[in-house]
């Protein structure tokens, strides 16, 4: 059986928006948001899962009105602490790849998961083939990945000690600093947005 067979998303993201607003270097922080423009296949669409992993999650709203609830949870952060008795390799890629699946954005998985509130359908905003805009608000401090700031140690400002902030990855790390669907069987068009200090040079 396929993944396809298996389960697949009833929307597809046809854009989405990044935009990241308080860098912190102090901190080693970042505040930001995204907007992703869903397209779904459904009428009936119940639930949304999008990719988030070591981020803290404020709020979904969709449409720019409408608040929705959401669970964030990440199975791969609790790899064998269910089973105390079996520590061996093999039990912990077994459990690994359990974890992985779950959130598998090609198998409708995510560590995100919105609930389509009843006020969006009272408000027709649900419907197959009708764009519906989903916004997310959300930070990340002190990553462990995805995102790498750089404060080389002595006197003198940021600039002065040349601070800098760059993101790097493989395949599916993007979720590592920003909520979306991380996969690339998923291509959209994109907008960034950054907001910088002043003696801050944004390159991309």
């Amino acid at each position: 059986m396929t993944k396809k067979e298996k389960e697949t998303r009833h929307y597809r993201v046809s854009h989405q928006i990044l935009s990241l607003t308080g860098i912190n270097f102090q901190t080693k922080s970042i505040i930001g948001c995204v907007e992703l423009t869903l397209i779904p296949s459904r009428d009936n669409l119940k639930h949304i899962r999008l990719n988030a992993k070591q981020l803290r999650i404020y709020s979904v709203c969709l449409n720019g009105t409408v608040e929705a609830s959401f669970q964030y949870f990440d199975p791969t952060l609790e790899v064998c602490q269910q089973n105390v008795e079996k520590r061996d390799l093999d039990t912990y890629s077994e459990n690994h790849l359990s974890g992985c699946n779950l959130v598998d954005p090609d198998l409708n998985g995510g560590e995100l998961n919105i609930k389509i509130p009843s006020e969006a359908f009272s408000q027709n905003m649900i419907g197959e083939g009708k764009p519906i805009r989903v916004r997310v608000e959300f930070s990340l401090e002190d990553p462990l990945g995805g995102v790498h700031f750089v404060l080389p140690e002595g006197e003198g400002t940021l600039a002065e000690k040349s601070a800098h902030m760059f993101t790097y990855g493989h395949e599916n790390s993007a979720r590592l600093w920003f909520p979306c669907i991380d996969t690339t069987s998923e291509p959209c068009t994109w907008k960034l947005e950054f907001t910088v200090d002043e003696v801050i040079v944004l390159i991309e």
